[in-house]
C-alpha cells in the first residue's frame, strides 16, 4: 500500500502483490473465455446474462454497502468513469433488444478493454478503506470489462464496424467536455479529466491541460490498435 489514506490503494509495479494480483486476473479473463467457448452454441447467450447478472449483483452490491459504510460520495460514485460506465455496458447490453446493442458493444470493446488493461497495470482502488470486498469487485469488474467484449465478440457473432473507432473517439470527446464542468460543479474528478491520477502512469505527462493533449494522442493510438487486432475481415455483414 502506498497511500496513507487507507480509503486509496495502490499497488506499486511489479510488485509481489500487484504480481500475484495481476496473474490472478489474467487467468480469470482466460477461465471466463475458455467456459464461454467450451459451451454448446443454445447456452452461449445464456452464459453472458450470467456473466451480466454477476456485474449487476457487484454493482449493486458495492453501492449498497458504501452507502452502508457512509462511504458513497456524489463526487465519487457516480458511473461514469470509463470503467465504470464500461461496467453498465456490460451489466444491461444483453437485456435490450439485439439490433441496440450494435455502438455499445463496440464502446465496450475499445473502452472496455483499453480501461480494464489500464486500470490492472496500474491500479487505485479510491474506496478500498480496509474491505476485501473493495479489492475483489475492482479487479473482477476489470477483468470482465475485458473478458466481456472479447467473448461477445468470439462467440456471439458481434463485430465492430468501419468507423467505430472513429464513432468511439467523437463520444470520449464529448463525454470529456461534459465532465470537465460537471467535476467542476460536484469537486469531482470524473475519468480524471480535471486533476490527474495519483498513479505512476507513463501516459500521464504534465499538468492539466496538457496531459489532456497527450491521452488525446494516446488513447486514439491504442484505439485503432484495437481496432486493427479486432475487426472482422470484411465489412459488408456488418449491419
Amino acid at each position: 500500500m502506498t497511500d496513507s489514506d487507507i480509503n486509496k490503494y495502490t499497488i506499486e509495479f511489479m510488485s509481489t502483490n500487484w504480481i500475484i494480483t495481476v496473474a490472478c486476473v489474467i487467468a480469470l479473463i482466460f477461465m471466463v473465455l475458455y467456459v464461454g467457448h467450451k459451451l454448446p452454441a443454445r447456452k452461449k447467450e445464456t452464459y453472458a446474462k450470467f456473466l451480466a447478472a454477476l456485474m449487476i449483483g457487484f454493482f449493486i452490491i458495492n453501492h449498497s454497502l458504501l452507502f452502508f459504510l457512509g462511504k458513497w460520495e456524489i463526487s465519487k460514485e457516480l458511473p461514469v468513469h470509463l470503467c465504470s460506465i464500461s461496467g453498465l455496458i456490460c451489466c444491461f447490453i444483453m437485456f435490450i433488444p439485439k439490433n441496440k446493442r450494435q455502438f455499445l458493444f463496440e464502446f465496450l470493446f475499445y473502452c472496455g478493454i483499453i480501461g480494464g488493461i489500464q486500470a490492472i497495470l496500474t491500479p487505485l482502488l479510491d474506496d478500498y478503506g480496509g474491505y476485501d470486498f473493495f479489492y475483489i469487485q475492482f479487479f473482477f469488474k476489470h477483468a470482465m470489462i475485458i473478458a466481456f467484449p472479447i467473448y461477445l465478440r468470439n462467440n456471439l457473432g458481434m463485430k465492430l464496424t468501419k468507423f467505430s473507432w472513429l464513432k468511439t473517439c467523437v463520444v470520449l470527446n464529448i463525454f470529456m467536455f461534459i465532465l470537465i464542468p460537471l467535476n467542476n460543479f460536484l469537486g469531482s474528478n470524473y475519468m480524471y479529466v480535471n486533476v490527474p491520477p495519483a498513479v505512476d502512469n507513463p501516459m500521464v505527462i504534465g499538468e492539466w491541460p496538457t496531459y489532456l493533449y497527450w491521452w488525446e494522442l494516446f488513447v486514439l493510438i491504442l484505439i485503432l490498435l484495437v481496432f486493427v487486432i479486432g475487426k472482422p475481415k470484411t465489412f459488408e455483414k456488418i449491419n
